[in-house]
């Protein structure tokens, strides 16, 4: 026979498939991660095109339902132009509250709309007590009024009087004239810079709408000695002052020479008004000589006092009361 006495039959090579299959898995395995950790950069990338179109398109069509005033420098003051050539001018008065409230509301494309205050920018109020004490910083409670209303006209100044007949409004800037300090007062360089920069021209401006929102004054309800001797917590410089107020009080009741009397003059603090600013301010206040001051001037924790006047027999709350103590008197 042809045959071969004897045949061997070939046997497979276990240690090359191994090796096959483990370079197969480890390729199929780095392909995957690879396809994973590239799908959320995809993702990513599509959201922030998404967005980012987004955040384009609002701002084109806000820029066409609220066009910005082409000139910042107001012209046509005396409102010289007939009506139906120009739009009507609405002017308002202040920048808190209800001036915002309304001036986001005007349509531009009807109204010629000008803001005159002598504050540029709007205050979070409610948010007063805390910056008062640090809890949050200043600027985060503020807010420009060209920011807020792009499509306004703003006016930095005072309205001291208006001519109702006439439609007349009479604007100055208090702080503008340098001649106005205390006679006798020798200014620094930096204030006498600061006075020439703020110099601004009486001027009067003519209007077709005039809207008062300048808002009112503290009321004291007639509770004895606020008036001549209290801080008032309405606008941001009575926040800074406040707090100024309080670091120098315990800085001055530190001093060697203070005596014990005057050290507990200095550490007593007086909140009048149990409304939601004084009881919040209290807190506040409270919150501060308790968790964060103590550790600083230990030795001043039992000198440290705070009261909470009321001029009527109700509190707004009472589960902070044991954090002060209240004292409810009649005027």
């Amino acid at each position: 026979s042809d045959s071969p006495p004897f045949s061997r039959t070939p046997r497979m090579n276990f240690q090359k498939l191994g090796a096959s299959i483990a370079g197969f898995g480890r390729r199929a395995f780095t392909s995957a991660a690879t396809k994973a950790a590239s799908k959320p950069w995809r993702w990513s990338t599509r959201i922030v095109a998404v967005a980012g179109g987004g955040a384009v398109a609002l701002y084109v069509v806000d820029g066409q339902l609220h066009p910005r005033p082409s000139n910042e420098i107001l012209d046509d003051l005396m409102l010289q132009k007939p009506l139906n050539m120009r739009k009507e001018r609405v002017v308002v008065l202040g920048s808190g509250w209800g001036a915002v409230s309304l001036l986001a509301q005007l349509d531009p494309f009807k109204y010629d709309v000008v803001c005159i205050s002598p504050r540029n920018h709007f205050v979070m109020t409610p948010l007063l007590p805390s910056v008062t004490v640090g809890t949050i910083e200043s600027r985060t409670i503020v807010e420009s009024i060209r920011a807020i209303c792009p499509h306004v006209s703003f006016v930095e100044a005072e309205c001291t009087s208006f001519d109702k007949d006439n439609k007349l409004l009479t604007l100055v800037n208090g702080a503008s004239d340098i001649n106005a300090v205390t006679p006798g007062v020798k200014l620094t360089r930096s204030v006498s810079h600061n006075f020439r920069a703020r110099a601004r021209p009486e001027f009067q401006m003519a209007y077709d709408k005039l809207v008062v929102a300048v808002g009112a004054d503290n009321n004291t309800f007639n509770t004895p000695g606020v008036e001549q001797n209290a801080h008032f917590l309405k606008e941001m410089k009575d926040a800074r002052a406040i707090r100024g107020a309080i670091i120098d009080s315990f800085e001055s009741a530190c001093n060697p020479g203070q005596s014990a009397e005057d050290r507990k003059k200095l550490l007593s603090f007086v909140v009048v008004g149990g409304g939601p600013t004084g009881v919040e301010y209290a807190a506040e206040l409270a919150d501060l000589l308790h968790e964060d001051l103590r550790s600083q001037f230990p030795k001043l924790k039992n000198d440290v006092s705070i009261k909470l006047v009321e001029a009527t027999d109700k509190m707004l709350v009472s589960d902070l009361f044991p954090l002060f103590s209240v004292v409810l008197i009649a005027v």
